[in-house]
């Protein structure tokens, strides 16, 4: 079963905003990351600034993820709703497919209070869009529907300048989280990061050597923003030791969520290539960026793998939260000063450090 929420991820960017049909049909595989398939995308805005988007398998249009994707949309404050129904089923003007699945959308609305809003269902197969809608006599679509345009939008055009793809399918998605065949081979480095830790401390050292391992993350995620290559195991197993310091995964993590620090690529690099657990604190931060950017595939992802390495790790936790809930990250105040609140009893341990 799959639900899974995209958000505009700059909604002040003029750019960003998408006219029409024909351009919203284009636009929808970059909203979400990749090109959908059987499936049903809703589509909320508000006085024509798009909000959020939502995606259904077309199997689970019964089941409640439908009413918890309009409700969703709903509290995101959305005037609009567009649906499309992503399939390979042949359609026709007079003969579109999955008709029974559209008026299940349209009971679920009503069902929302949201009738009124709905401006607008279409169907997307073999290249070409059709309008539900278009079923009168005196309509003049063709009827074997339109072409999506093959040309780039303005919205896609803006869309891949700022750094966002369509890639083929939600398992090409999925496959960016995958881990490395080699993570075991990091372990002695993760021992030695370990060891060195223990001995700071007895040292009366570990606020010195703390900060020092956040210059060095910190300094890494700009450098490989810039295009500089994949790091060497060593400092990969100290950055991932480091992070199991809620310390020091909390500054990155209010960094990230600031927009001081971006490090998409650095966080997953990390998270695919540490073992377990350790691989939990990058997995979360490739998360929590993708959810802050509007990337809710990957964001899903990253927080679920983030679980099966580290059950029980909370960061990932209110992240899920946050997904099965639809918040609107573009809407959600930063966390800013406030540091987030951990908890007065004592933390989880993780490899000898507290964890959370």
């Amino acid at each position: 079963m799959s639900l899974e929420f995209a958000a505009n991820p700059d909604p002040d960017d003029a750019a960003l905003h998408i006219c029409g049909a024909a351009e919203l049909v284009q636009a929808v595989p970059y909203l979400l990351g990749f090109h959908p398939t059987e499936s049903l995308v809703i589509v909320a805005a508000r006085h024509g600034e798009l909000l959020m988007s939502a995606r259904i398998d077309l199997d689970d249009v019964r089941k409640p993820m439908l009413p918890a994707a309009i409700d969703a949309a709903l509290r995101a404050g959305a005037h609009e709703l567009v649906a499309i129904v992503y399939t390979d089923a042949p359609a026709r003007r007079w003969q579109m497919p999955h008709q029974d699945l559209v008026g299940v959308f349209l009971d679920g609305c009503v069902a929302a209070g949201a009738a009124g809003f709905l401006a607008e269902i279409f169907a997307v197969s073999h290249g070409r869009w059709f309008s539900y809608r278009c079923d009168s006599v005196g309509c003049a679509c063709p009827p074997d529907g339109l072409p999506v345009d093959a040309a780039p939008s303005t919205f896609v055009t803006a869309a891949t300048v700022r750094g966002m793809v369509a890639l083929p399918s939600r398992t090409d998605v999925l496959a960016l989280l995958e881990p490395g065949p080699d993570r075991d081979l990091l372990l002695p480095f993760v021992a030695g990061h370990e060891n060195a830790t223990v001995q700071a401390a007895l040292d009366g050292q570990a606020h010195r050597s703390e900060r020092a391992v956040k210059r060095a993350i910190f300094a890494a995620a700009r450098a490989v923003d810039q295009g500089a290559g994949p790091l060497p195991d060593e400092r990969v197993a100290r950055f991932g030791v480091a992070l199991t310091a809620i310390e020091v995964r909390d500054s990155v993590w209010l960094a990230i969520d600031s927009g001081r620090l971006d490090g998409r690529e650095l966080w997953r690099d990390l998270g695919r290539r540490l073992p377990p657990p350790y691989d939990a604190a990058p997995l979360f931060l490739t998360g929590w960026s993708a959810w802050r950017h509007g990337n809710g595939v990957v964001a899903g992802e990253a927080a679920r793998r983030a679980l099966v390495s580290d059950p029980g790790y909370s960061a990932a936790e209110l992240l899920v939260s946050a997904l099965a809930g639809g918040v609107d990250p573009t809407r959600m105040p930063a966390l800013g000063a406030s540091r987030p609140r951990r908890s007065d009893q004592p933390g989880r341990t993780t490899g000898g450090r507290r964890e959370g």
